[in-house]
This record gives C-alpha cells, sequence and structure tokens, in this order.
C-alpha cells in the first residue's frame, strides 16, 4: 500500500513551508530528512536554503560531489551549472556541456547556451537558446522571462512587450484580462525595466499599488525619476514624500531628497501653489542643519498660506540664527549688514504678529526695528503703515513712497499706499506710484485698466434699458451725463421691441439748451456730443428726431473753428448716423488734408464710430489710407473693427497690428489696443446679463429663471446643449449660493458682480486693520 504524499514528499513540504518563513535552518534539515527517503528534488531545495544563508561555496561543494559521486539525478544536473554561474566558473560549465552533455537535459544545455551566450553580448544567439525551452527547469523557473530579457537586450521592445502584456488588446477602453507582467514578480521587474528604459507605458497610480513591497518601491522611484527628468519637480516631491522618509533598499533615492525638494517648493511657488511648496520645504528644514537661506523662502510660503504661527516661529528662530551667527562669525557680517539683516527681521515678525491680531507686539517689533536702523527701508514702510492706519494719510504718502524708493519690496506697502492716494483723492500720483512701482508688484500696465466716462459706457450699451438704468443713480453728473438723464427724462411711454423711445422733444430741447448755457466752450463738445448720439441711437424714428439730431450735429461742428478737437467729434457724430456715403466724403477728406497723421487721425475716428455700432461707412478710407502705411498699427486695428468680431479678419488684423505697436513699443497704438479690449470686456459682460426689466417687481420666484438665462448666455457658445442642460441644476445651485440676498439688501446697494460670479475670500489681517 502506498500513501500519498509519501513521507518524503511531507517533509519536503514542511521543508517549502518553513523555508517560505526564512526559518531556514528548520528547513535544510527537513530537505535532509526527505533527502534520507530518495527525494530528487532535495537536492535543489537544500541547495536553495545554503544560498538563502550567503554559503555558496557551501551549496556548490555539495551539489558537485553529489554530481561527481552521480548520485544527482539528471532532472537537478542544472543545479550544478547554475551554482557553477553564481561562481563564475564558466570554464568549468563549458567543459561540462562539451564533454559530459549526456549528463544533462537537452532543455538544461538549451538554458546553459543560452546563458553563456548572454555574457558573451550575443542576445541574439541566447533568444535563439531560450525559445527551445518549453517547460520550467526547476521549481519556480519562467522560461519566458528570459525570452523577454534576451528581447530587451536586442532593444526589440515591441516584442517583450507583447510578451509581457503591456500592450494589450482592450474592448471600449477597459481590458478584460490581467496582463501577464502582474502574475510573476520577475515579469514585473522585467516590465518595469522596459519602463525605465522606453518610458512606455506611461506608469499610473494603480502600477504604484501593483506586486510585492520591493516592486512597488521601484515602481515609485522610476516616477520619481521620471518625473525628475521631465523638470516636473513638484510632482516628483509629492511621489517621493509618499514614499516615506527612507528607503533602506534605494540610499541614492534618500540623497537625491534635498535637492527634489528644494527643487519642487521653487516650482509650486512660481506655479502658483504655496501650500505645496510648504510640504515640501518644512520637513527640508527639519532633516538638514539650519539652512537660513531654505528658512527665507519657507517664509514667503508661509505668508501666502497665512500660516501665521509657523511664519512667527520661524521668523523668530532666523532672528536667533543671525544673532548667534553674527557672534561666531563677524567677519560674515560686517558693515551694516547686521543691523539691516536684524532690522528687516523684526520687520517680518510685525508682520507676522499683525496677521495673527497681536497688534501690540507687531508694535513692539517696529520699534524695536527702528532701534536697530532706522534708516531701513523695510522699518520706513511699516512706519508708513501705522500712520496710515492712524489716517494720517499724507505722511503715509511720504513714508511708504519713501520705502518703496529705497527698495522695500512689502507688498502691503504698495498697496497702502495706493489706498492713501485714494484717500487724499490724488489719482494722477496714483497712475504714477503705479507706473513707478508696480511691476514689483505684479501690477502691469497701470494704464491698461481703462476706465470710460459714465454717459460713453452708458451709450456703448446701444440698449436702451441699460443706457437709462447707468445714467440715471448718478447725483452730480458731468455735463454730457445729464445730458443722457435728460433725454430718458423726456421719454414718453414703454420701449419698442427693437428698444426705440418715443421723446418729447419739446421739453427735451428746452433741458438741453439750458444745459448747454450753463457751459461754455470745450465742455460743450462732449455735451453736444452726448445729445447727438443718444438721440441717435434711441430715439424712434418720429418728426422732428432727424432735425434735432442735425440741430447739435451743427452746433458741434460750429465749435470747430474754435477747438480742432471738435471737429473730431462731429466726424465721429456724422459716421455713426449717416447713410448716405457722399455726404461723408467732403468732412472726411477735408479734415485728413489738415492732420499732420492722416491715417492715425482717420484710425481715431474708426475706433470711437465702432463703439456705437457696426460700421462700415469709412472702409473705403481705411484701405486707402492703408495702401499708404501697411505697417500701421492703428490702422489696422481700426480697419479690424470693420469686421463683426465672428470673422476671422477681425482677429487677424487685430493681432497684426498689435505685433507692429509692440515692436516698434507704439504707445499710442498700445493704448489704442487696451481700449479696445476694455470696450470688448464691456460688451461680454453686458451680453451675459439679464435686461435690467428682469429686475423690476423682482421676486425670489424669478430668480432662479434670470440664473438660467444668465448661465446659458455665458456657456451656450462653448457648451453643447445636451451637456449645458445637464450641468444646469449644478451650476445654478453653485451661483444661487454665491448671490446676495435681493430680498433683504437695501435698495441703494451696489450690485455686486464680483459677489455672483466668484466667492468673496476672507481678507487677511493687516497694520490696516490696526
Amino acid at each position: 500500500m502506498e500513501f500519498t504524499p509519501s513521507e518524503a514528499e511531507i517533509w519536503s513540504l514542511r521543508g517549502q513551508h518553513e523555508f517560505q518563513k526564512n526559518e531556514l535552518k528548520q528547513a535544510e534539515t527537513s530537505f535532509r530528512h526527505a533527502l534520507e527517503l530518495g527525494l530528487g528534488e532535495a537536492y535543489y531545495w537544500i541547495a536553495r536554503c545554503l544560498l538563502a544563508q550567503n554559503r555558496l561555496d557551501t551549496a556548490l561543494e555539495f551539489i558537485r560531489s553529489t554530481f561527481e559521486q552521480g548520485s544527482l539525478p539528471k532532472d537537478y544536473a542544472i543545479c550544478y551549472l547554475k551554482l557553477l554561474l553564481l561562481k563564475g566558473d564558466t570554464a568549468t560549465i563549458e567543459h561540462l556541456i562539451s564533454k559530459q552533455s549526456k549528463r544533462f537535459s537537452a532543455a538544461q544545455l538549451h538554458w546553459t547556451r543560452g546563458i553563456l551566450a548572454l555574457k558573451a553580448d550575443d542576445p541574439d544567439a541566447a533568444r535563439t537558446s531560450f525559445y527551445k525551452i518549453k517547460r520550467p527547469l526547476t521549481p519556480g523557473d519562467l522560461p519566458e522571462a528570459w525570452v523577454v530579457y534576451a528581447q530587451q537586450q536586442m532593444e526589440n521592445w515591441d516584442v517583450s512587450s507583447g510578451i509581457l502584456g503591456l500592450k494589450r488588446p482592450q474592448s471600449f477602453g477597459f481590458s478584460f484580462a490581467e496582463p501577464k507582467y502582474l502574475k510573476q514578480p520577475i515579469l514585473q521587474r522585467l516590465a518595469l525595466i522596459q519602463q525605465a528604459k522606453t518610458g512606455e507605458p506611461p506608469l499610473t497610480p494603480s502600477d504604484l499599488r501593483r506586486g510585492d513591497a520591493a516592486t512597488q518601491e521601484a515602481i515609485a522611484a522610476l516616477a520619481i525619476l521620471q518625473l525628475a527628468e521631465q523638470g516636473d519637480y513638484h510632482n516628483a516631491a509629492h511621489a517621493l514624500l509618499n514614499l516615506g522618509h527612507r528607503s533602506p533598499r534605494l540610499p541614492e533615492l534618500t540623497a537625491l531628497r534635498p535637492t527634489v525638494l528644494m527643487l519642487a517648493g521653487d516650482q509650486a511657488l512660481k506655479q502658483g501653489e504655496p501650500k505645496c511648496s510648504e510640504t515640501f520645504w518644512k520637513p527640508l528644514l527639519s532633516e538638514q542643519p539650519f539652512n537660513p537661506q531654505l528658512a527665507v523662502n519657507l517664509l514667503t510660503a508661509l505668508e501666502l498660506n497665512e500660516s501665521d504661527q509657523e511664519r512667527q516661529r520661524l521668523v523668530t528662530r532666523l532672528l536667533k540664527w543671525v544673532e548667534q551667527n553674527a557672534k561666531q562669525h563677524p567677519e560674515n557680517w560686517t558693515g551694516n549688514r547686521l543691523n539691516l539683516t536684524l532690522a528687516h527681521l523684526h520687520c517680518r515678525l510685525a508682520d507676522a504678529w499683525v496677521s495673527m491680531g497681536r497688534y501690540r507686539a507687531a508694535i513692539g517689533s517696529v520699534q524695536q526695528a527702528e532701534r536697530i536702523y532706522p534708516t531701513s527701508p523695510e522699518v520706513i514702510g511699516r512706519k508708513g503703515l501705522l500712520a496710515a492706519s492712524e489716517e494720517k494719510h499724507e505722511e503715509a504718502v511720504k513714508l511708504l513712497t519713501q520705502a518703496l524708493e529705497q527698495g522695500c519690496r512689502y507688498e502691503e506697502v504698495y498697496g497702502v499706499l495706493l489706498g492713501s492716494l485714494d484717500e487724499l483723492n490724488n489719482p494722477q500720483a496714483k497712475v504714477e506710484v503705479r507706473r513707478r512701482f508696480g511691476k514689483y508688484f505684479g501690477d502691469l500696465n497701470p494704464e491698461a485698466e481703462i476706465k470710460f466716462a459714465t454717459w460713453l459706457d452708458a451709450l456703448y450699451t446701444r440698449t436702451y434699458a441699460f443706457f437709462s438704468r447707468l445714467v440715471q443713480p448718478e447725483k452730480n453728473p458731468d455735463p454730457p451725463l445729464r445730458a443722457c438723464q435728460i433725454f430718458v427724462e423726456a421719454v414718453q411711454g414703454s420701449p419698442t421691441s427693437g428698444g426705440k423711445v418715443s421723446l418729447n422733444q419739446e421739453q427735451a430741447k428746452q433741458q438741453w439748451d439750458a444745459l448747454l448755457d450753463t457751459i461754455s466752450g470745450e465742455p460743450q463738445i462732449p455735451t453736444l456730443q452726448a445729445i447727438a448720439l443718444c438721440t441717435y441711437l434711441f430715439a424712434k424714428r418720429e418728426k422732428g428726431i432727424a432735425a434735432l439730431i442735425n440741430h447739435y450735429t451743427q452746433r458741434l461742428f460750429e465749435l470747430s473753428s474754435e477747438f480742432p478737437q471738435a471737429r473730431e467729434a462731429h466726424l465721429v457724430v456724422l459716421a455713426v448716423k449717416e447713410t448716405n456715403l457722399k455726404k461723408l466724403e467732403s468732412p472726411i477728406r477735408s479734415y485728413l488734408d489738415t492732420m499732420p497723421q492722416p491715417g492715425n487721425a482717420l484710425a481715431q475716428i474708426q475706433l470711437q464710430v465702432r463703439r456705437f455700432g457696426w460700421s462700415r461707412n469709412l472702409i473705403s478710407f481705411l484701405e486707402a489710407a492703408l495702401k499708404q502705411e501697411p505697417q500701421n498699427p492703428l490702422l489696422l486695428l481700426a480697419r479690424a473693427t470693420t469686421y463683426p468680431l465672428s470673422m476671422p479678419q477681425y482677429e487677424e488684423l487685430k493681432q497684426q497690428g498689435f505685433e507692429i505697436a509692440r515692436r516698434i513699443q507704439d504707445a499710442k497704438a498700445l493704448q489704442a489696443f487696451r481700449e479696445e479690449q476694455a470696450f470688448l470686456n464691456l460688451r461680454e459682460a453686458q451680453s451675459i446679463m439679464p435686461n435690467p426689466e428682469a429686475f423690476d417687481n423682482f421676486n425670489e420666484d424669478d430668480l432662479i429663471d434670470v440664473v438660467e438665462g444668465m448661465l446659458r448666455r455665458m456657456f451656450g457658445q462653448q457648451i453643447p446643449k445636451a451637456d449645458l442642460d445637464r450641468m444646469m441644476p449644478e451650476l445654478k445651485r453653485q451661483m444661487l449660493n454665491n448671490m446676495p440676498d435681493f430680498m433683504e439688501d437695501d435698495e441703494e446697494e451696489d450690485f455686486d458682480l464680483d459677489a455672483i460670479f466668484g466667492k468673496t475670500k476672507k481678507r487677511k489681517r493687516s497694520f490696516r486693520d490696526l
């Protein structure tokens, strides 16, 4: 009677279990019992146990003696060849396979010849040998792993990728079978080698969760190195931190850690993600000897993140380091460097105290800084902030300007200076400050912040509903705005479907004439222009309207003999209202003949005309001028505005003109491009707003409909209708959550677009709160 498994097999199974538990001595004893009972595979397992104990010579001697005695079974003769390979004794191997080949199986000989070919740098021959092996030679062997390895050595990446399953067929974007390389650790490692060499396929988050711990760590390390090689230090640092503080298997990666984290923090800061900079730099600061430059960099991130307590602690630590270093190495702190640095740090400490609401401590830090170095730009700047907090704005402007001139680059100094100039109602000085210092604080091109006069803003809407509401709230209007208000007050009845209104001409004319009698000279020019344009744009074509427009247009022309700018204003009105081009030709040519730069003068007229409606009246003049001056940026922009915005010619001509203006630094042309963009921004904002009449008798039930209309105007051209319909409930929810409560707001309160289109950010504490 035979028992299954046999006693020898039981001992072998027990030894394998002990081997897996790393109980190597016990495993070796169990395998020797199996060997005594005649189990041939025990030779293999005993050799494995000895190798696992770093006893290669003992294992080789054990197998050699059994081989020479003839007691090593042929199926396990490969053990002898493998141990000789590990020992590096290729001469003995070559002698054995040539002189005693009959003692080895064909598969063992193919494998050995393949290995020798690899060692001889002949992967093609090795591949041929490995392809002939059809079954494992010893437990755990994987013949195709050697085929893959040989293909990789030949750089046959597509072939090896196919064997590994890296490029597996997919259906509808999903794979239904587990790729082969996931089934065996050795194939995982080969796939990892291929990915390292070729970058294909890209690593995914799921890759980092596959395989054993060593493989996962290797994949993570590879991802880190690839990201760093691509210059993506930011994501490389995140992967590095996820890997853990220390990697005993990858000491080289540990050595790279400081460099990667340092570069990643810089990159994250430039990308506008200071929280990540803080994440990278804080551990780096604690892991190494104190690095003052790193501490200064981290301070910037902490300030942006409003990590106020951390910021205060770090400034205090920096102060102590400077004081100690100055005592230990006075040669590094010659001249005024020490006092200047200490004063600056005390100012930074004051900033931190203010952010934490510790105002007394902040004032104390400023006073300490002043005692150390009273003429420091940082000290002067903080004194200016204190003056502004006490509403001593003239003193604040003097101090803050002096600080900026001497090199202070604290953003609050700049911001408070602008605020103090607002308090002093000095817009010209504010523009000058922005021009001089704005570049240091990301406030570029202050001239680009275009603000049109209110009466022009209202006319640019080209819609009576918007126009009437924009001109009415002003309590102290200038003459042209008052002219627009008179128009609204003289309107009779409701607008037509086309937005035209009936005007009480007698009332309007009487009040306009009275208004004009109160002003004389140049201020009459915009007033007459406002009268003519609002009447043309919004009044019904009733009897007397054309004559009324012509009357005020003629009065505008009469001013041109005394004020040259009146001629341009007159021509703008003519070009807007005139439909008979012949009536335009003579006055336009007469005007251009008198101008030193006729091309620019013509362009300025067209750029104003286009704001009151799309017009092609001046095209022939513009084309003729462009033949004379094809590189004139103003003319190119003016010609662009004769096309609808949706046509490619608009953008092409506009871009061509802008590039020329920028290249030659034509200030007037660049300003015209800024004004064009400001006008387009106004029109875009108007296009998404609901009709103001929607807010008449407004109640909560109407709000959802108004919001949906706004959203459809905002996104209707960008998102397919089906997708927009699906997204609409969530979009409405988000917008409604951010809208003010119209039912409770005071009726006089301004309509806050910021509250609708973006959450307001809580302002951090500053010296203004003192």
